[in-house]
This record gives C-alpha cells, structure tokens and sequence, in this order.
C-alpha cells in the first residue's frame, strides 16, 4: 500500500531539490552573519546555510519525505530494487542528502554558537538505516556492504555521479525556468539535459502523484479541457474569417491537391473543421481533440509554406496567375489569423477564481493582511489570492513537469525548441484607442525554431503573417518588443534571429523590434549594482543602460530614429521620479526595480508613438511570465490614467487574466512568482503616484507624447467567451 503525505509536506520532487541547493553551498565564501537578508522570493534559498539551519523543521520533512518515498518503493514492487538504473537512482539521492549534511554540519562548526549540526537529527539517522537494512540489503546487485554509515560514500557511489548531476539540475526544470534546454542541443550537439534527468523526473513525478492526499478533482485537469475549448472557439473563428477565399481555393487549388503545397493546404483546412466542431470538444469524449485538430491545422500549415512551391512562388522563380494567388492569399490568411486568433475569457476566468477559492480554503482562517494605504488595498490582496492559488497547486502534481514531459519522448523527441509547435498559440489581447489611434495587443510567443544554441530561424508562420499585414492589410505595422536578453547564452539566438528580421529589407517597415533586457544585473538591481540606492546615481546609471544599446541589452529598430528616442530618455526618467516616488533622494531596490518598469512603459508607449503601429506584442521565449508581466504593467498603466480611483470587476478580471491564463493553460502552473511580484510593486507604485498626483502626470505624460492623447480606451476583442 503507498503511503501517502500531508497537506503540509514537501513532495519527493521539491525534497531532493533542497539536498541539491544544500550540496551546492560554497563554504571558502565568507559569510556575514550579521548581514540583512533582504527578502526577493518567499522561498527559502537553500544555497544559504544561515537560511538553511533556521529551518530545521523543513530540512526533518525533507528527510521524511526521501524515506517515505524508499519505503513506497519497497512496498510497492521489491524487485526494482534488481535494477541497475532505478539502483543507481536511488544511490544519488542518498549521495545528495549525505553531502548536503556534510556541508551544514561544517558551516555550523564554524559558528557553533549559533548553528547546530543535522547528522544527529533522527530523521537523517532513520533514513541511513533503513537505506542500509532495506535497500542496500536486499538488493541483489554487486556491492561491498561497509561494517558502518560513515563510510567514503563518494567512493562507493562513485558510479551515481552522473545520476547525481541530473538531480542538481532539477530546481530550474521544477521552477520551469529553463525547459527549453530539454529541446536544443549545446555547440558540440549534445543536449543538456541527460536523459537521467528525464527518468528521475518520471519516477519522482509518478510517486508524488500516488501519494497525493489532497482534496477534490485535480483542478490541472480542468486546464486541458479549457484549452481545448478555448481553440474551438478559436477555429471557428479562424474558419469565419478565411471562408471568403475558400472558394477560389477550391476552384483552382483542388486538382493539384497531389502537390505538397496545395495538399497540405487542403488538409490544414481540414483539419481546421474538425477542430471548429464541438463533436471533438474533449467534454464530448472524442477521440480526437480540438487541441489536436487545431495542432494538425498548424503542422499542415507549417508544411505547406515549407514546400518548395511555395518557396518558388514568393520568390519569384514561378510566374504568379489568378490561381497562384488565390493560394498565396489564402496561405497567408491562414498565418495571420493563427495570429490575431480571440481568446475567451469567461470560462479562464471561472477557473481561475475557483482555483483561488479552493487555495484559500485550504489555507484557512487567518487574518487577511491590509494595506497601509487603504487606498491601495486591492494590490495587497492581489498579492494574498496569488498565494491561495500558489498553494493549492503545491498540492498536486508538478504540471510543467509533467507537460514537459508529455512533449519529450526519448523514443519521439521534438526537434529543436518551437513553442509555437508546442501548442504555444498566439493570441490577441486587448487594445487602446483615441479617435483615429488604434493599437491592438497581441500574445505572441518567440516565432522561432531554435535546434542548437548558436542557431535559430523564424518560422514560416510568422513570415506569412507579416505578409499579410504588409500586401493585404497595408500599411499594417507589428511592433515586436523583445523581452530576451541578447546578453545571455541561453537567448542570444533568439534575439539575433528576431533583429536580423527587423532590418530585412523585405519586413523592416512591417516588423520593427525593439529589445527591452529583462535579466540583466541592473534589471534585477543586484550584483554591483545592489547598493546603490541613491536616486541620481540609480537615474544616471539608467540612463546610460540605455544609451549603450546593445552593450547593455537594449534594441533599436531601423526606422525609429536614435536621437528622436535618446532625447525622450532623460525627462521621462525625472518625470518618474517626481510623480511616482515623490522625489525621494533614496530608493529601495524594490523601488528601483518599480522605477525600471514604469520606464519601459514609457518608452514602449514612446516607440508605438514614433512609429505609428498598430499592434504589438511584448515578445519573451515563450510568452507567458515576463512577457505578460509587461502586459499587465502596460494594461494597468493605461487604466491608471483613465482613473486612479475606483477598479472595476471586469477590469480586476481581465488584469488576473492577463497574468494567470498563459501559465496555467500552457504550462499548467501560475506566473513565475518574481515576475508577478514585480508586476504587483510597479502598478502599486504606479496607482499611489495617480492618486497623488493625477491632474500633473495626466499634463506631464501628454506634453512628452505630443502625437498622443491621454487618457485613452481600453476595448477588448468581441469573443463567445
């Protein structure tokens, strides 16, 4: 019988990842211990040992949790304990909780006033014996039993080194940090993540499943059958859109339906009816789902653009008839709706307010934190019902773990990372407008396939889409601002494919890219730039971060003229530290990253300004955390100026759809913490300055955008949903 946990206790995933943080602990580091921790994350850095040995209680569940889970394997089927694979496993799970002891109990030597040690707690003791007695000593595989525990275990595991390193690598797979590195490959094409890694996710994944004691239906369930409604609603609307030029499709298209071209064009259509009947809803028990039929619309679409007629075609090499056209019309409409697809949002937001209900009743009583300005108080409850739904999903299995995982087959892998291809859909969003200014928000994931780590290609999807804004809705432009940061190994690539498109002499009117950092040390306000809090040393340094360009991160497209942007710098900045921080000479890092966000705001709204587009999109790797962090951040800033007083309930919704949605459904888990924190801190310190001072920032922000008018409309996209 498996043996079940708490609703309180750590899961065997997030138990062996803090004996992976606790190993990774630097002791030749000198440690202040009278240093002030200032708090980032409310999670506890486990790489700290100060952090660590304050938490005794949660090292003794980690300790119980690794021997629940050796006893669940005993129980449950003796003869694993055969296997040379599952062995070594195992060895490195006790290898990382024996080092990380080792490394406590020397910090705590060194201060032995203050710290006690860890290898007496009876937890750690319990689970060596029982690791001795009932693994060690009933597995049939070769091995030299030590008389005692306190043997050379680097010696004797010596071949769960490898094992060891995949569980190392497992906190940024947990947090789904870094899941794009499962599907590209490093410069000498191996991958990096081991395949180790992979198996010990499945088998850690599947025992936190079994044991699961939490309550009610298993609301990442419910993710799956939203999607695919979601993409129903989509399809049909797609369909409606493209029925116009089916008929000359079918006219000239269907006799050459043998070609690759017009054959995957065909099946793409296809395909794209079935995902619009509700015969397929998964409520409906189909065998096939609207989430794969609309996945099969995307794949043919994506094979006939890379057909070699196609390819002829829009480069010239066959001579275009009324046909061909009809073709290339069609083709290219089916791109750009992909991309201007409508999400519902009724049936998202019910979720996820029920999600919220249930995380807080499984919290409890307890009294409701309140702001100090009352005035600001939604934020701070923003903050709590972020924490109910938090905490409920704790409860259940690790959803990107596992939708990781459904995408990664060792015996089918994925090519590359795609997340386009990975059912990362596009979407609109929402719009503003005064009188004849119209920009539309979109939701666009990067548009690239990206199979090695130096290289990565626009996919053609993309590229149709562009030429529908450019040939049949022209003068349409798409501002893409990219939220990677080019000064970083793992998306250099990606920015460099998203820039190289912005200057092609065929797109640069249509595709400006405008490149913000968003994990840079002076981003983050860390490293050298931690202690600074002086307000004119913070603004004269940001500025510089910004006239350095690419040195630093930041983007240009071609057509936006340098000096028009570089001029706009300096008096937004001291607009921002007037009005939202009262003109403090001091500033906390909290505020300075506040500080940060509020000026990319301006300057995005600056750029929209001089370029005169009509849509945009805040672009990350996959559109989901920073991406929609600067979404939200632009939707409340636009509502802020409209009237600072009073939100309503369809704007709260609409912001929580903004930041939850994205995760949940492709993902299966709530926005990356940091970056909604971050979001929540910009927009508190954006609604304290308009309480403050409205009537100057409402003066201040027309005279700096002289071709715009504040405040303006906020319309959402006419959905069923």
């Amino acid at each position: 019988m498996a043996i079940g946990r708490d609703k309180e206790e750590l899961s065997v995933i997030e138990a062996v990842d803090i004996l992976s943080n606790m190993t990774e602990v630097d002791l030749k580091t000198p440690v202040d211990l009278d240093a002030v921790e200032e708090e980032v994350s409310l999670e506890i850095n486990w790489r700290d040992p100060r952090q660590a040995l304050r938490n005794e209680g949660a090292i003794k569940e980690t300790f119980r949790v690794i021997h629940r889970y050796l006893q669940n394997i005993v129980r449950k089927d003796r003869q694993v304990l055969n296997d040379a694979q599952t062995m070594k496993g195992i060895q490195a799970i006790i290898l990382l909780a024996h080092e990380a002891v080792q490394k406590m109990d020397r910090f705590a030597a060194l201060y032995p006033h203050r710290y006690k040690g860890i290898s007496k707690l009876k937890e750690y003791t319990d689970l060596r014996k029982y690791y001795k007695q009932h693994i060690l000593g009933q597995s049939n595989m070769p091995k030299e039993l030590p008389e005692e525990w306190e043997f050379d275990l680097e010696e004797e595991l010596a071949g769960a080194e490898t094992e060891k390193q995949a569980f190392k690598d497992l906190e940024a797979v947990r947090k789904d940090q870094s899941y794009e590195l499962f599907f590209i490959k490093n410069e000498e094409g191996k991958p990096y993540f081991s395949k180790n890694l992979i198996r010990h996710i499945r088998l850690l994944g599947n025992f936190d499943e079994l044991i699961s004691k939490a309550e009610g239906e298993d609301p990442l369930l419910q993710l799956r059958e939203l999607l695919d409604h979601e993409l129903f609603e989509g399809a049909k609307e797609l369909f409606r859109q493209v029925a116009p030029l089916l008929d000359e499709f079918y006219k000239g298209g269907m006799p050459h339906k043998d070609r690759p071209y017009e054959g995957n064009i065909n099946k793409a259509i296809m395909a794209l009816r079935m995902a619009a009947s509700p015969v397929h809803l998964i409520e409906n028990q189909s065998f096939k789902s609207c989430i794969e039929y609309f996945s099969d619309f995307h794949r043919f679409l994506r094979a006939a653009m890379n057909s070699p007629r196609y390819k002829e075609l829009i480069s010239g090499d066959i001579k275009e008839n009324q046909q061909m056209h009809a073709l290339l019309t069609l083709t290219h409409a089916l791109c750009a709706y992909f991309f201007m697809r409508i999400e519902p949002r009724k049936e998202a937001l019910k979720l996820i307010d029920q999600m919220i209900v249930r995380g807080d009743e499984l919290r409890g009583p307890r009294v409701k934190p309140q702001a100090e300005d009352k005035k600001l108080q939604m934020w701070t409850d923003l903050l709590d019902l972020d924490e109910s739904l938090r905490y409920l999903t704790r409860h259940y299995p690790n959803g990107p773990l596992m939708r990781t995982l459904d995408m990664f087959r060792e015996e089918e892998e994925y090519e590359g990372y795609d997340p386009l291809m990975h059912q990362n859909f596009p979407s609109q969003l929402f719009s503003f407008s005064q009188g004849q200014f119209h920009v539309t928000v979109m939701r666009i994931p990067a548009p690239v396939k990206q199979t090695t780590i130096q290289n990565a290609q626009i996919v053609p999807e993309f590229i149709g889409f562009l030429r529908y804004l450019r040939d049949e809705l022209k003068p349409d432009r798409h501002l893409l601002i990219n939220l990677q940061d080019r000064t970083s190994w793992k998306e250099f690539a990606r920015c460099k494919a998203l820039e190289d498109l912005g200057k092609s002499a065929a797109y640069f009117e249509t595709i400006p890219v405008l490149g913000l950092p968003k994990n840079t040390s002076f981003y983050n306000q860390n490293d050298e730039y931690q202690s600074y809090a002086g307000a004119p040393v913070f603004m004269e340094q940001f500025e510089q971060q910004v006239l350095s360009g690419q040195e630093c991160g930041f983007h240009l497209p071609e057509l936006l003229k340098k000096e028009k942007i570089d001029s706009f710098i300096k008096p937004a900045l001291k607009l921002i530290h007037e009005l939202f921080f009262d003109g403090k000479t001091s500033l906390t890092r909290h505020e300075r990253q506040s500080f940060i966000e509020i000026f990319y705001t301006l300057y995005t709204l600056k750029a929209i300004e001089l370029l005169q587009v009509d849509s945009i999109s805040f672009t990350c790797k996959d559109a989901i955390d920073t991406g929609m962090e600067q979404t939200a951040i632009l939707f409340g800033f636009l509502r802020m100026l409209s009237d600072p007083a009073k939100w309503g309930p369809k704007e709260k919704e609409l912001l929580l759809w903004i930041l939850y949605s994205p995760a949940l459904l492709i993902r299966e888990r709530p926005i990356d913490q940091t970056a909604f924190k971050r979001a929540v801190h910009a927009l508190e310190a954006i609604h304290s300055g308009c309480l403050k001072h409205y009537n100057e920032i409402l003066k201040r922000i027309n005279h700096l955008f002289p071709n715009l008018s504040f405040p303006m409309e906020i319309n959402l996209p006419h959905s069923n949903g």
